[in-house]
């Protein structure tokens, strides 16, 4: 079952952030306006996926997954297993790059 842990109204904006159970490692998932992007991060391997509507947009693998986690991630210690709030970073990060919504 998906655990939301944030939603938000902002104006016409309707946001909201799950993160859901994976037998991979970590996965969340943001809903805004009608679309979705998820970002999945892989324990075993490191592997990042990042998903739009859910075809594939990005993969990384190590050390750039951690890259990519650690310039969102701010003062977070994720070590090389990001939190679900590590992953709603990039994917905020994503969407406002890609200007998703």
């Amino acid at each position: 079952m998906a655990t939301s842990y944030e939603h938000l109204h902002d104006g016409d904006a309707i946001v909201s952030v799950e993160e859901q159970p994976s037998s991979k490692g970590t996965c969340v998932t943001v809903h805004l306006n009608g679309k979705s992007m998820s970002a999945e991060f892989s324990e075993l391997t490191g592997q990042l996926c990042l998903r739009e509507n859910g075809a594939m947009v990005q993969e990384w693998f190590p050390p750039h997954s951690w890259f990519a986690i650690a310039s969102v991630a701010g003062a977070s210690r994720w070590g090389t297993q990001p939190s679900a709030e590590d992953l709603h970073a990039l994917i905020r990060n994503e969407m406002l790059t890609r200007r998703v919504g």
